[in-house]
């Protein structure tokens, strides 16, 4: 797909979608709405630290459903987690899966999900639509502000064997029911907040760049940006709920753009450094995104105002000063995030470069990217990165 094409036709799927404050209470409501009987819960030990555990096992319960918590997930979900949380499926008979965390608790639930009615091993459906058999139903409920991983088509997965992180993609993984709670994000660390809003940050640009972008991910893409731009500074500074919540809603509008329109080279380059470092995705993106769209800029002409527009200025069709004022932008934004901003703060080997180029340039992502590209680019990339 070219960009701003009239006769450009598109496909957007999101599940349903249920967002507001207080809402984590009606988890349960919407399990047994699916069907449920007694449902897996896939968390973390950190949630259930912060109480919201208990909060959904209550809401669970109100609505006369059984449950089995399995709570042995990381950052970065690793295969072996996903594999054990599967034979804990199978072994006590549940049947809704509902996913509550970040990214990796979301992901690894919908990895359970995969293997409870595929079978096999999780490698076996890297790569796109490689999934046959439909899913258990799934819930999933964010408590960061920007994974997306509630409404996409994807799951990253580290392949602890190969040190890697892989990608699944299909429709089959979308979730049945999104829930977002803003409320969940008051006891989320600060710098899980920054490190998270960048995460939307990047998916939010790399979304509206996309070759597969279309008018209705251009429009969610730029709703994300508008929302960072207002409120991820205060978010971060002085926690006002206002600004939390708002940081829940770019998360979820850029998750509905780049589920759609896909993402870029910032994502391919970015997931075999989480693999091999096991870093931080939101570090990682923050330290990229500002070379990636140096790269990108020379092919995305047609779209730079409506970026920098979203981002609050206006260019009066100066396409090198939309660049200019949108990257002083993204640096402020990123500043906030509070977060490492060289690959070798992060902890990355110079030495290692080569290789993450030559891995970065068989992720899925590279597809969409809007400007083509090969194992020299990605490699320079890094090194101005470095």
């Amino acid at each position: 797909m070219g960009f701003d094409s009239p006769n450009q036709h598109c496909k957007f799927e999101v599940p349903e979608i249920i967002f507001g404050r207080g809402l984590l209470n009606q988890v349960g409501a919407c399990a047994r709405r699916l069907g449920g009987k007694k449902v897996f819960l896939v968390s973390d030990e950190g949630l259930f630290r912060a109480g919201w555990v208990d909060r959904v096992i209550k809401s669970l319960l109100d609505a006369g459903l059984t449950f089995v918590l399995y709570d042995q997930i990381t950052s970065n979900p690793k295969d072996h987690e996903i594999e054990d949380g599967y034979r804990e499926y199978l072994k006590h008979g549940t049947d809704v899966i509902v996913g509550l965390g970040g990214g990796s608790a979301m992901d690894a639930a919908k990895g359970i999900a995969i293997l409870g009615s595929n079978g096999g091993r999780l490698q076996d459906y890297r790569g796109t639509d490689r999934i046959h058999c439909p899913l258990p139903p799934l819930v999933l409920c964010p408590t960061t502000c920007g994974t997306g991983s509630d409404v996409s088509q994807f799951a990253v997965i580290n392949d602890t064997a190969e040190q890697c992180k892989f990608t699944i993609m299909s429709r089959c993984i979308a979730p049945d029911i999104s829930l977002t709670d803003p409320d969940t994000l008051e006891t989320l660390p600060d710098e899980y907040v920054g490190s998270s809003a960048v995460d939307a940050l990047s998916h939010a640009v790399e979304a509206y760049f996309s070759v597969a972008a279309s008018s209705l991910t251009d429009v969610n893409a730029q709703e994300a940006l508008i929302l960072l731009n207002k409120s991820f500074v205060n978010a971060v500074q002085e926690r006002r709920a206002d600004d939390l919540e708002n940081l829940s809603r770019a998360s979820l509008h850029a998750g509905m753009a780049f589920s759609n329109a896909l993402l870029g080279i910032g994502h391919a380059l970015s997931h075999p450094i989480g693999g091999l470092y096991n870093a931080n995705h939101g570090h990682v993106n923050a330290v990229l995104l500002p070379e990636v769209l140096r790269f990108d800029f020379p092919v995305v002409e047609k779209k730079l105002a409506g970026f920098a527009a979203a981002l609050g200025h206006h260019s009066a069709g100066n396409g090198k000063a939309a660049e200019e004022m949108a990257l002083e932008t993204i640096d402020t934004l990123l500043d906030a995030g509070g977060g490492p901003r060289s690959l070798r703060k992060l902890g990355v080997r110079e030495e290692d470069l080569p290789g993450l180029a030559e891995r970065a340039l068989k992720d899925v992502c590279v597809l969409t990217s809007p400007r083509q590209t090969d194992e020299e680019d990605l490699f320079g990339i890094l090194k101005r990165a470095y």
